[in-house]
């Protein structure tokens, strides 16, 4: 294990490929919105709207390797269990 880059010149392939796939992530409520802001002014890394903004983004990903929805740093675990769940 070790630190990789995700955004940036020295971003790993995969983390490329998974912001191709789900440019962006969708921020809900006040709380949310306000942490992204928040994020986006402290990443030194960030450059685009697809940049991720922090280390607790998470993908969804299929059996096959789709990617199918990419969730904000908010997001608890919790509230994607319905999307698997629709998966499986």
């Amino acid at each position: 294990m070790a630190k990789t880059d995700v955004n940036g010149r020295e971003a790993h392939p995969i983390f490329e490929y998974l912001k191709r796939q789900a440019p962006t992530e969708e921020y809900k409520g006040l709380k949310a919105k306000a942490t992204q802001k928040m994020l986006k002014g402290i990443s030194k890394s960030v450059e685009k709207e697809s940049d991720i903004l922090w280390n607790f983004t998470k993908f969804l990903i299929s059996r096959d390797g789709t990617t199918v929805k990419r969730y904000a740093p908010t997001v608890t675990p919790a509230k994607i269990e319905d999307d698997i769940q629709k998966m499986l």
